[in-house]
């Protein structure tokens, strides 16, 4: 096996490790915590600062080793290259091209969506611009007698 793939299962590992140990560790602590609610403390907290340091500092070797380990791996250019290629089973090329032609699809509607929101934000901006031309020549005032004149009228006050 390549010296390069044991080095990205070794960080696999270490990672996948220190992901167990610290669930594990949680699982403890919410474990000893409920059973010393149990035993008569209700308002006792399950989890602590101090319990968390206490727990999950004794794995921290271990993140920072994985940490080192992903490091070196791109320091060194360390890498999987089968990830980026396409499969070679037919079916499988089927559903890539047609998930391509989705993407396509979904590209084209964002393309729009940004185009249209283009649209909005300058007709919002024209609006404001002409709302400002009004109420600077006097047409607000207009306005609002106008409004006032028809609803006195529609409820026949005027």
């Amino acid at each position: 096996m390549d010296n390069k793939k044991v080095m990205l299962y070794i960080n696999s590992a270490l990672y996948s490790l220190w992901a167990i140990l610290t669930a594990g560790s949680a699982i403890s602590i919410y474990l000893k915590g409920a059973a010393y609610q149990a035993q008569g403390h209700p308002e006792a907290w399950i989890f602590t600062r101090e319990k968390a340091m206490e727990a999950f500092g004794t794995f921290v070797p271990v993140l920072a080793l994985a940490v080192v380990m992903t490091l070196i791996c791109v320091i060194k250019g360390i890498r999987d290259d089968s990830q980026d290629k396409p499969v070679a089973d037919p079916d499988l090329i089927s559903i890539y091209k047609a998930e391509r032609e989705t993407e396509r699809d979904v590209q084209a509607e964002a393309a729009k969506a940004k185009k249209l929101h283009i649209v909005k934000i300058a007709v919002l901006i024209a609006a404001v611009i002409f709302v400002i031309a009004g109420i600077r020549n006097g047409s607000m005032e207009d306005t609002l007698i106008k409004a006032i004149n028809i609803c006195t009228e529609c409820v026949g006050l005027g």
